[in-house]
Order: C-alpha cells, then sequence, then structure tokens
C-alpha cells in the first residue's frame, strides 16, 4: 500500500529533487529536539523513562507558510469532498476510534487529489514539494536520529505507514470535548506537529499513559493533580514517540485543534518479510475475527467453542514469538486463556480443581507479565483482577479438593484477596488520573468501580462497597434517566442498583 502512494520513501533521497524546482537537490536539516521523560523512585532504585522527544524552538518541522498552504489544501480537499455526488459525509471521521466532533483528511489523498485534478500546476507543486522536504529533509533524518539509530538493526528503509490532518471541533463534540480514547498506533513512530496556536483552542495535547509511572511504581505515593497531556513548543513543532505506546488525544473542549500525525514504519531488512511489529499487530487485531471464521483441516467451519477459543491463544502466542516485550500480546494471552477458563467451567468440563485451576493460574500469570511492560494499564489491572478473583472464589468453593492445610489454605486466600483488592484499586487510581488528564476513559473506570464494589460486597464489606460505587454511581443518578445514554449504561445501572443494596445491608 505503502509504494502505492505518492509518499516518498526515505531511500528516495538519493535520487530525489524538490518538485516545485527541479533544479534544487534536497537539503536535510539537522533536527534539533530534546527528551520529555519521567522519573519514578523508589526505596531501592530510581530509573527515568523517556516518553516521546520534542523539537526544540530552533527546529520547527513546519514553518508558517508551510503550514497555510497545507490548511489551505485541507479545506480545498473536503469542500471537494462535501460537494462530490453522494460524498457528503467525506469529512468525517474514519478512525478506529470514531468520535464526534473529529473530521480529518489522509495526507497521501490531498497529496494525490492535487496532483489528479491539476489544480494549478504551480500549486500541485507546492503542495507535493512541502511534502517531500516534510519527509526527506526533516522527518525521516529526526526520527532516523531520535530513535532507528539506537536499535540494534538500524539499517531499515523508513516510509509513512498512513498520515492523517485531525481537525478536533470542540463545538461539534459538544460536551464530551474532542479528541481520541486511549490507544497504541501501528507503525513504529508516531510523529504529531501541531498546526495552529494555542490560543484558538483549550486542553487538547497527548497523554502517554507512562506518564503515571512515578505513581504506579510507587504504589500511590507520587499521585499528583498536576498530570496533563503533553504539546509541541507552538505551531509548526512536533512531539514523536514510539508508535506501540498507548496514548490518548485529551479532549479539546473549546475551540478547534489542528495537527498532522504522520505514522513512520520501517521496512524489515528482509525483503519478502514484514516487519515484526506490523506481524504481531495484525496478529493481535485479527484474532478474534479469523478464529470466529476459521476452518478445520477438513474445510468446516470451526463449530466448536474450544476450537475458537484455543486459536485465539495461538494468534496471540505467535504475536509474542514476533515481539517477547509485546504488553499488549500478554494481556490479550491471558484473556483468551481466562475466557477459556470461564467456558470449561461453565460447560462443566473440568470438575478437578487441580487441572482447572491450572488454565487460570496460566491466564493469571500472563496477565501478570503484562503489568512488567505495561504497568500503567488499567483496563489490564481490572482484568488481572478479575482474573484473581476467580481463583479466590476457586478455591473458596473448592476448600475440601485442595491438599494445603487449614492454615496455609487461610494464609493463601488471605493474600490472593489482598493482590484482588490491589489491582482493582490500581486500577481505578489510574483511571481518575486519566480522566484528570482529559482522557474518556469513563467505561473502563466505571467498570472497574463496579467490580470492585461487587468484590467488597462479597466479602460482607458493605461499607468499602459503598465509598467505590459512590464514586460513579451519582452519574447515575445525575443524569436524566430518560436519556439514551443511560438506557445502554447497564455498568451504571448495576452500580446504582448494588449500591442501594449495599447502603440496605447497614441500615
Amino acid at each position: 500500500w505503502a509504494k502505492e502512494t505518492p509518499l516518498l520513501f526515505e531511500s528516495d533521497y538519493s535520487n530525489h529533487a524538490i518538485r516545485n524546482d527541479h533544479s534544487e537537490t534536497m537539503l536535510r536539516t539537522s533536527i534539533e529536539y530534546e527528551p520529555i521523560s519521567v522519573t519514578a523512585s523508589t526505596e531501592e532504585s530510581s530509573a527515568t523513562t523517556t516518553i516521546a522527544v520534542r523539537t526544540k524552538p530552533s527546529t520547527p518541522l513546519l514553518i508558517q507558510s508551510d503550514i497555510s498552504l497545507l490548511r489551505e489544501a485541507v479545506e480545498t480537499y473536503w469542500q471537494h469532498l462535501a460537494s462530490s455526488e453522494n460524498n457528503g459525509a467525506s469529512t468525517k471521521s474514519r478512525f478506529t476510534y470514531q468520535r464526534k466532533g473529529n473530521s480529518e483528511a489522509h495526507l497521501s489523498d490531498i497529496v494525490r487529489y492535487y496532483e489528479q485534478y491539476k489544480l494549478g500546476e504551480k500549486r500541485q507543486q507546492q503542495v507535493s514539494a512541502l511534502v517531500d522536504k516534510l519527509l526527506l529533509d526533516r522527518v525521516y533524518p529526526w526520527v532516523r536520529d531520535a530513535f532507528l539509530s539506537k536499535e540494534d538493526e538500524s539499517n531499515g528503509d523508513l516510509y509513512v505507514y498512513d498520515a492523517i490532518f485531525i481537525r478536533y471541533n470542540a463545538t461539534e463534540a459538544e460536551n464530551i470535548g474532542a479528541g481520541q480514547p486511549l490507544h497504541r498506533d501501528l507503525g513504529y513512530v508516531s510523529v504529531n506537529i501541531m498546526l495552529n496556536s494555542q490560543d484558538e483552542f483549550k486542553g487538547g495535547g497527548t497523554f502517554f499513559e507512562n506518564q503515571l509511572l512515578p505513581v504506579v511504581l510507587n504504589e500511590g505515593g507520587d499521585a499528583s493533580n498536576d498530570i496533563r497531556a503533553l504539546k509541541p513548543l507552538g505551531p509548526g513543532h512536533a512531539i514523536a514517540h514510539f508508535s506501540s505506546d498507548r496514548h490518548a488525544g485529551s479532549a479539546t473542549f473549546d475551540g478547534v485543534r489542528d495537527i498532522l500525525v504522520l505514522f513512520v514504519a520501517v521496512a524489515a531488512a528482509e525483503a519478502e518479510r514484514a516487519p515484526k511489529w506490523e506481524v504481531a499487530a495484525r496478529l493481535k487485531s485479527t484474532a478474534r475475527a479469523y478464529c470466529s471464521d476459521a476452518h478445520d483441516d477438513d474445510g468446516s467451519t470451526m463449530s466448536s467453542i474450544d476450537e475458537q477459543l484455543l486459536c485465539r491463544v495461538r494468534h496471540h502466542r505467535l504475536a509474542i514469538k514476533e515481539v517477547p516485550t509485546d504488553g499488549e500480546a500478554w494481556h490479550y494471552l491471558g484473556m483468551a486463556l481466562l475466557d477459556y477458563h470461564n467456558y470449561n467451567v461453565a460447560m462443566q468440563k473440568q470438575r478437578d480443581c487441580t487441572n482447572n485451576c491450572s488454565i487460570l493460574r496460566l491466564a493469571i500469570s500472563c496477565l501478570e507479565e503484562a503489568t512488567t511492560y505495561t504497568p500503567c494499564d488499567g483496563r489490564l489491572l481490572n482484568n488481572l483482577g478479575i482474573a484473581r478473583e476467580r481463583l479466590f472464589e476457586d478455591y473458596q468453593t473448592r476448600k475440601e479438593e485442595t491438599e494445603m492445610s487449614t492454615t496455609d489454605l487461610s494464609r493463601f486466600l488471605d493474600s490472593l484477596r489482598g493482590q484482588v483488592a490491589d489491582a482493582l484499586s490500581r486500577s481505578i487510581q489510574i483511571h481518575q488520573l486519566c480522566k484528570q488528564a482529559g482522557c474518556d476513559v469513563n467505561a473502563d473506570y466505571e467498570s472497574a468501580c463496579l467490580n470492585y464494589g461487587l468484590f467488597l460486597s462479597k466479602l460482607d464489606d458493605f461499607e468499602g462497597a459503598i465509598d467505590i460505587l459512590s464514586l460513579v454511581a451519582a452519574n447515575y443518578e445525575a443524569e436524566d434517566t430518560d436519556s439514551d445514554a443511560i438506557v445502554a449504561s447497564r455498568v451504571l445501572r448495576d452500580a446504582s442498583n448494588l449500591l442501594d443494596f449495599c447502603k440496605r445491608q447497614i441500615h
């Protein structure tokens, strides 16, 4: 796909000339940049993690005339889409994570549009030249120096996996703010270029999960209300980060924010093989759909849920084989195993506690392994808490079948109870901090609160459950009970009902 777009590869530099003046050769600019880091300290050690790099004031990636030309080109392209037959909705977001108030235009589409529609040869050459120079003269050298040069294998050819102009319009987004939820990008490095002044909008920026490392690794000791989304220094400046790091487009609450995001990838040194990161990403993203439609050796569809679940397990094991440090792959593997355990329990296929617990224990081990690579993922900690609670309940209901003494079993259950509470409480804390930074994590936050409140209520700790459930149940009570949002919000309804139950137990 990338080779078919008008966006150049890094290797095109050697024989390329700027398109609006073929007598002028490309001169690379040395981009000055600085790291954006956090330091997590514990009693035993201190570690500094670089979250992203940011261009210094002396070397923006785009100057104001470049920005004006790019924004004009995007507006012209959007007008063309809006006026085209049966294409009135073309300016709506086509992101995987769609959200009201977002509009986009793919950079390759804009360049191709100017080439096809002949909107004046000079203007066409200006747009093409701007994109060429941005990639060959600025983005590729910066990504190579800041990221690829530090890799063991640094000979790959850089190219643009995708590039998107994004507009966050707070007015169209209404009350929720215009942004993107926590996600990972497809690519090696993502480059986020600011295109308009901070004076034109409020909020916005990129929030990185790893900004929470000082809080998470210090077990909440460094909790701060000043965790904010990161932004480039100004128009034309950029922030770059590994695409695999989870991040969010923090909500723009007022005005309009424009950015250009380039997802830069690295072609594998082996010509016939896709890069490992891409293989892993495809395995993870297609596991459910592929395994639901997969066929056995005889050509028949996999009708057995066992087979479909094991198919998912194999997908994520292959993803881990490609990238052993992929926390998301470990997370997905753990959840596939947990689903396999739950299915076996539901079908009563595993009556023997030792065998049944082995699958559940393996799921927990995978989720715990995931926390070593993505310790600030609130969803992961919520799922880890759920898996540990399953093990806690299994041992409670099968006490006679265990080989542990009564004393050892009591100690084991006390420890496990604490581990469940720790995972769920940390999930809640992480989601609260993400909300403070402008991230839309309401659904995950509400689920974590419901799960923790339910766990505490099963232990007859009704006061503790009330404290947790009150964090989100109030949202249910404050809303219009006739609204579509409340009808659809099963989690908030369940939290509210459970809160009422717990209150009745102590009065």
